[in-house]
């Protein structure tokens, strides 16, 4: 067989790079054949954003000795914070997506750990406003604080056009990850045709 045709079995076989969008022409790489980016591109950008995210959020979790649960639950109330707004352990459990058992073990977890404080709520006696302690802003400082100086450091390279034009992409980006699956009406993938056709 020569070396340049593929078995029947290996031209059915998907190719990784055309897994979750389509490859490029002649099953290259788009960004290998022309300078322009494509779509696809910006979307494999993305992808390896999400995947250096969550490497970064491992780290922490682990220099931290916490769960996930505990530092998304961390990082919401020092947002919450930064906002000037309120959050309650109801709240925590909707913003979570956990319910109000698993919610008062967590909140428990970090209350131990000194990172978690609770306080009546000024108008309902019987209600908790929550709060990070000192020693959890340290921590997410120390621990993220650096990461987070490199990343604003290159958002501030992108001109105010492109600071917008990135803005309104992962907001629409999001928007469309938020849709329900069965709500979403079905996309035929474009295959690219074949040099022979």
């Amino acid at each position: 067989m020569p070396a340049d045709v593929e078995p029947a079995a290996e031209q059915s076989r998907p190719r990784p790079e055309g897994y979750w969008y389509p490859d490029g022409p002649a099953g290259m790489q788009s960004s290998v054949i022309a300078a322009a980016v494509t779509a696809v591109d910006v979307l494999r950008a993305v992808r390896r954003f999400r995947a250096a995210d969550v490497a970064m959020r491992i780290r922490a979790r682990s220099d931290m000795d916490m769960n996930d649960s505990d530092l998304v639950a961390l990082r919401h109330l020092i947002a919450a914070e930064e906002r000037s707004e309120s959050i309650g352990p109801k709240d925590l459990s909707v913003l979570l997506g956990i319910s109000s058992a698993a919610t008062a073990k967590l909140l428990s977890r970090l209350e131990a750990a000194g990172r978690l404080r609770r306080e009546p709520h000024p108008s309902d006696r019987r209600a908790q406003v929550l709060h990070a302690t000192r020693r959890a802003h340290d921590e997410i400082r120390r621990v993220m604080g650096a990461a987070h100086q490199r990343m604003l450091a290159a958002a501030e390279k992108l001109t105010a056009s492109e600071q917008l034009a990135v803005v309104g992409f992962l907001d629409e980006l999001s928007g469309a990850m938020d849709e329900p699956a069965d709500s979403a009406e079905p996309v035929e993938q474009v295959v690219p045709a074949s040099p022979t056709d």
